[in-house]
């Protein structure tokens, strides 16, 4: 597992952070994204696979747990956590993708295993991270994915071309709540 350092925060930052972890209520996820436009990206996500030997996951999180805010832990920490808990990294390729939101915090993270991070420019990783926000930011999330998910397609099957009829889907296309 990757070591991150703690955020620095003052009191009142940290404090800030709390509440705003607290006071973020569930139900607004709903509202973010509803269980037709769920099933509309697992189905993008779907027809992608079946193009490039990679696994493309999204992680959705309304706030983070105690134990994360406690320790003033990133976003980025908890997203690695849920790369490794939905064993996105299971790929026999090491080309697994997971996009992670944080509610509370209007946080997206892309993690990305071994052999996507060396062939896919930094550039091009925060280039898909401001398409996000910028959906998110417009309350267009869903078209913000499919459209990050069909250019991520593009790049990965160029470098991991799906040369088998049929593979096995390790990670589930279903967004994933937590």
């Amino acid at each position: 597992m990757k070591r991150f350092k703690p955020l620095e925060l003052s009191f009142f930052e940290h404090t800030g952070r709390i509440l705003r972890h607290w006071f973020t209520p569930s139900w607004r996820l709903k509202n973010l994204l509803s269980t037709n436009e769920l099933e509309a990206i697992a189905q993008h996500i779907e027809a992608s696979e079946t193009q490039h030997t990679a696994e493309i996951a999204i992680a959705l999180e309304t706030r983070l747990p105690w134990s994360y805010l406690a320790r003033q832990a990133h976003s980025r920490e908890r997203a690695w956590a849920a790369f490794s808990k939905m064993q996105v990294w299971d790929t026999p390729d090491n080309n697994g993708v997971l996009m992670y939101f944080l509610l509370a915090e209007r946080r997206i993270e892309i993690v990305a295993d071994r052999a996507c991070a060396q062939v896919i420019d930094d550039a091009q990783w925060k280039a898909w991270v401001h398409t996000l926000h910028t959906a998110m930011h417009n309350n267009d999330l869903a078209s913000g994915i499919k459209e990050v998910v069909t250019e991520l397609t593009l790049a990965l099957e160029q470098h991991f071309p799906q040369l088998e009829t049929s593979q096995e889907n390790r990670v589930s296309n279903q967004p994933q709540v937590f």
